[in-house]
């Protein structure tokens, strides 16, 4: 597994599913190899903390080297899209052990396909890519247009400046095509990312769907007895999760609370509009944030840009609690293959759908159980790691 985020130097649903996916082929006896870069963590850290990680003893992590040539490495990758000096360092790795597959994911900062030329002639793993977001077809990797709305057309330059981001000069129209024909296959996390990557011009003769899962251990305790009732929200506290429009509406809920876990550079403003019911918490360990939604009358979220998959909708099902999601992205998809979520397109709707779960308990105890049916039944751990490994298993 190679991928610019991981562990402690991540954010992010990418960093969570390499994390997943390792863990639960070295459970059935592979062996399991990451190579991440903490200088691509640094690049992009902002006031975000390191979170909490110890690899389990079965998985081999390999940190590219910290400190300031790492950082360089990463910046050189994502400006070049070379390279550079991070080759030596993964080409150490890659050249030590004959790996049956070699799988990137969020190669951004990495030298994105070009890793696969470093190993070595004589070798033929299987080589896959995961498109966990945008970047193939968009260098701002979300599809978030001057850092205020829906990408609705190419101004990939101006767009970057906007965001702060220099421009990546180097991509040309179908640099997505072209690099990817690299990789044995190309998988998607949802329907709608494989169908955005499409109409954008992507190319590939084994592009294939395989959904994220949420891991057989995912659980959480009791949550203890709540004087007030809430809802929850969780992810980057960023322009494109909509979390913004969330606060001024629980003037309308008294009676409840909204409870946000979640750090990033909108922290400040949210908190500057927050009434006394609405609790920004911070970043917090995965296990925490499990407790929360499970304790919650429903998880919203409320993301503007199209989410390839939306792994906290999945994750807060399999607890049982309540998805409330906007209509963009992979999440009708979720919802509707669930069958027990509620969608909405407008403020409007949403106000509708949160008074719903908040005063009717018993179709909010139906929804439950069939969200965490669903859950069980869409994304398992078993289930895809048999696709996983049945699809290596073809192409070999």
């Amino acid at each position: 597994m190679v991928t610019s985020f991981f562990g402690a130097d991540s954010f992010g649903g990418d960093a969570v599913y390499v994390e997943r996916l390792s863990q639960a082929l070295a459970k059935r006896g592979h062996e399991v190899h990451v190579i991440h870069s903490a200088g691509a963590f640094r690049c992009v850290q902002g006031r975000h903390q390191r979170r909490a990680y110890q690899a389990p003893p079965e998985l081999r992590v390999h940190t590219i080297t910290p400190g300031l040539r790492s950082i360089a490495a990463a910046i050189w990758s994502h400006q070049t899209g070379r390279l550079g000096p991070i080759g030596p360092l993964l080409s150490q790795v890659l050249g030590d052990v004959p790996f049956d597959v070699v799988h990137l994911h969020n190669v951004s900062l990495m030298g994105h396909t070009r890793i696969f030329d470093l190993v070595p002639a004589d070798r033929r793993p299987v080589r896959l890519v995961t498109a966990h977001d945008y970047w193939w077809i968009c260098p701002q990797s979300l599809l978030w247009k001057y850092n205020q709305r829906v990408c609705d057309g190419r101004a990939c330059s101006i767009c970057l400046i906007r965001a702060n981001r220099p421009p990546q000069t180097w991509r040309a129209i179908d640099f997505a095509s072209r690099s990817l024909s690299r990789a044995d296959a190309v998988l998607f996390p949802s329907q709608s990312s494989l169908q955005i990557h499409l109409a954008q011009g992507l190319r590939h003769p084994h592009a294939q769907v395989l959904p994220c899962f949420v891991p057989d251990e995912w659980t959480a305790p009791d949550p203890p007895p709540e004087r007030r009732p809430y809802f929850v929200a969780a992810g980057r506290l960023v322009a494109e999760k909509g979390f913004h429009e969330l606060v001024p509406l629980m003037r309308e809920f008294p009676a409840l609370d909204l409870r946000i876990a979640g750090s990033g550079p909108l922290e400040a403003s949210l908190l500057a509009q927050a009434g006394a019911n609405v609790k920004l918490l911070g970043q917090l360990p995965s296990h925490q944030v499990a407790a929360l939604i499970r304790g919650a009358q429903a998880l919203l979220v409320p993301s503007l840009f199209p989410e390839t998959f939306g792994y906290v909708a999945a994750e807060a099902m399999a607890l049982g609690t309540p998805v409330i999601a906007r209509r963009r992205g992979a999440l009708p998809e979720l919802l509707d293959a669930a069958g027990c979520g509620l969608l909405f397109d407008s403020a409007a709707e949403l106000r509708a759908h949160m008074h719903a779960l908040a005063t009717d308990g018993p179709r909010r105890q139906a929804l439950a159980v069939a969200a965490r049916a669903a859950a069980a039944r869409l994304w398992s751990e078993s289930a895809h790691v048999d696709a996983y490994l049945d699809l290596i298993q073809a192409l070999r």
